[in-house]
């Protein structure tokens, strides 16, 4: 290949090595990768590219070292060697940085939600009765499942973005206005909108411990601190967050009927704690997902709460007593200045087409609703006394579930009933080692639970 004629603009350059010309070249790769591999070897060096320099004379600063020029298209080639070369032959020999951090640093202190494994696919049995999430016994209304259907047509196009229709419905069923309602994809949803509307960095959330996750990682990732107020046994323990409340708290989240304990906060004693808070509380945010299952009269009662108290939100969901866990729904009960503000925070069409009219249905069928509650109730202490009897205790529940003491047998007891085709919760999972959750399941299903049980016993 021919040489490639030198251009020579001043003739002032000097012609040498240090001279610079029309033309210069500067180091692809950076000075970092220069000093990081050592030698002499050519092939070691950092790739150049050519670019063009400014017009006019050149010179060297004070201490500045002007690149050399490549003469021909020969030294390119024995010197310029391929990016995907040059970094092959790196990797081996340089120790390179880190990359600057691109995640927020907080969300290092939260970790991914565990919902448990699919341990069906584990056991690969058609048999396997999920005791492990709380779902309801009876599934979803036939006339929700007929509502999918009919909508399944209609995906293509968004959903009502403000849920206007179920939030009507359920102002009727609430006896309250439609503005005291926001609709969300779960109750992990509504807890985040929360978090973005009101918590900010330095605030403190009073949260009783062990609770329902997402409580703590919503108050976390929006730069708040978690004040955690232990359990009394199981109980929620009013006292203990009331001594923790100060200037800085935001919020305090009570969860009744309690996720994992069972247990409830009678409804006097809610009344008189928010009584104690002055005239200027902090929110409070009561988490009324298994409120269907109740059977103690002194339940509280989210609605009356907030119209009572300004500051209170109620959560409610439609995964339990209306079986639509796998289609994430959920709603708020505030008053409409609380409203306002979390639709301000809400992401558009938060709530998918399916969802809305599968909701709408559910609480149509009015029928379907009270059999659930129906088949929870009968079974629940029938169960507890049998798992008692067995050497596992738990306290009264007012849930959909069980939470059963069985100390160190828990391992063994909940890999028994795997391979009975039973899934329950590992307690250790929700704060409670040495304990089994265990949701209530129809009749049928509580036989075979009961006989899994004895058989892992007996192994």
């Amino acid at each position: 290949m021919p040489r490639r004629p030198e251009r020579t603009a001043d003739p002032r350059r000097r012609r040498d090595g240090r001279r610079g010309g029309n033309r210069r070249w500067t180091s692809g790769a950076g000075g970092a990768a220069r000093a990081a591999v050592a030698g002499d070897d050519p092939l070691a060096r950092p790739e150049r590219r050519r670019i063009r320099a400014r017009p006019g004379p050149r010179r060297a600063g004070a201490g500045e070292r002007v690149p050399s020029t490549w003469r021909n298209v020969s030294a390119q080639r024995r010197y310029c060697q391929t990016w995907r070369e040059l970094v092959g032959r790196l990797r081996g020999r340089v120790q390179w940085a880190p990359m600057r951090m691109l995640w927020r640093p907080i969300v290092d202190k939260v970790a991914p939600y565990d919902a448990g494994k699919p341990i069906e696919a584990e056991l690969r049995t058609g048999a396997v009765i999920r005791l492990s999430a709380n779902e309801s016994p009876l599934g979803p209304s036939p006339s929700a499942v007929e509502a999918v259907r009919r909508e399944a047509a209609r995906v293509h196009l968004y959903p009502d973005g403000g849920s206007t229709e179920l939030r009507e419905a359920l102002a009727r069923r609430l006896g309250v206005g439609a503005d005291w309602l926001v609709v969300g994809n779960g109750a992990d949803e509504l807890l985040g909108l929360l978090g973005r509307a009101a918590y900010e960095p330095g605030d403190d959330v009073v949260i009783p411990q062990p609770a329902f996750e997402p409580y703590a990682t919503e108050a976390i990732l929006a730069g708040a601190n978690v004040v955690a107020s232990p359990l009394d046994g199981y109980e929620t323990d009013l006292d203990d967050m009331r001594r923790r409340i100060t200037a800085r708290t935001k919020a305090v989240i009570i969860c009744t009927p309690h996720n994992p304990a069972s247990t409830i906060v009678p409804g006097g004693r809610l009344e008189a704690f928010l009584g104690t808070l002055g005239n200027d509380p902090p929110l409070c945010v009561v988490d009324e997902a298994y409120r269907d299952f109740c059977d103690d009269p002194d339940t509280v009662d989210g609605v009356d709460l907030v119209r009572r108290h300004p500051t209170a939100i109620a959560l409610r969901t439609f995964s339990k007593i209306a079986g639509l866990a796998g289609l994430r729904i959920g709603y708020v009960i505030a008053r409409p200045e609380c409203i306002d503000v979390l639709n301000r925070v809400r992401a558009p069409y938060n709530v998918n087409r399916l969802a809305q009219v599968a909701a709408l249905a559910a609480l149509g069928d009015a029928e379907h609703l009270e059999r659930t509650r129906a088949v929870v109730l009968a079974e629940r202490p029938r169960l507890r006394a049998a798992l008692a009897e067995r050497g596992a205790p738990s306290p009264p529940s007012q849930a959909n579930f069980l939470l059963v003491k069985v100390g160190d047998r828990a391992a063994s007891l909940r890999a028994g009933l795997a391979r009975g085709g039973i899934l329950v919760r590992d307690g250790a999972a929700v704060g409670f080692p040495g304990h089994l959750r265990i949701a209530i399941g129809t009749r049928e299903q509580n036989d075979r639970l009961l006989a899994a049980w004895d058989r892992a016993l007996a192994a």
